[in-house]
């Protein structure tokens, strides 16, 4: 029974968002700016925090429906560590905040112990939400995507999700802006890490 249990946990949710068209061709004009926006954001050292959800609000404002989120990988590499999440009720965030990776610990936890997506299209239904669905069911979301945030070396950062209100699989657009996210994300947090690394040797 456990080997079976584990198969189910193992296969399920994580599948292969859908493929997009070329980002240039796609994205209008104002949606560009407010990328190179945040990318300025960057280059000008702003606090991390600021800039990611500057991130997460750009993301949102392409999809009202919407509700995004960052969590970072904890030190020790165990656990997430809220970031930003706007549009989330404060109890919700709380709840999630420390809570620990593996393989059965809701999108995010989930997705940064696999280092791969996962998405989970029904929360009431889906295993690894079992211990976290009643805090999804208090703040009414029904669907949440979660893709690691990888370092330029391959190595887990945090996660960036997406919240929906109704049972529901991904769209290409939506794969699109989490390529946007997961990028820029990238790009603050490394920056931010070097920025502190540089200072602490000063």
């Amino acid at each position: 029974m456990a080997d079976e249990k584990e198969i189910e946990l193992a296969s399920a949710p994580t599948q292969q968002l859908p493929a997009f068209g070329t980002p240039a061709q796609n994205d209008n004009p104002k949606f560009v700016a407010e990328q190179e926006r945040i990318e300025k954001l960057i280059q000008s050292d702003a606090p991390l925090n600021e800039i990611l959800s500057e991130l997460v609000l750009m993301i949102e404002a392409q999809s009202p429906e919407m509700l995004c989120s960052i969590l970072l990988l904890s030190d020790d590499g165990n656990h997430v560590r809220h970031a930003v999440a706007p549009s989330l009720a404060p109890d919700y965030v709380k709840a999630i905040d420390g809570s620990p990776i593996g393989p059965k610990h809701g999108s995010c936890g989930t997705a940064m112990f696999r280092g791969k997506p996962v998405i989970v299209t029904d929360i009431a239904t889906d295993p690894l939400w079992d211990d976290y669905r009643e805090y999804a069911r208090m703040i009414g979301m029904a669907a949440c995507w979660s893709t690691p945030i990888m370092s330029s070396k391959g190595k887990v950062l945090g996660s960036f999700a997406m919240y929906y209100r109704e049972p529901r699989a991904p769209k290409p657009e939506e794969q699109h802006l989490t390529n946007v996210a997961t990028k820029l994300a990238t790009r603050a947090i490394e920056h931010a890490v070097a920025r502190e690394r540089a200072a602490s040797q000063s």
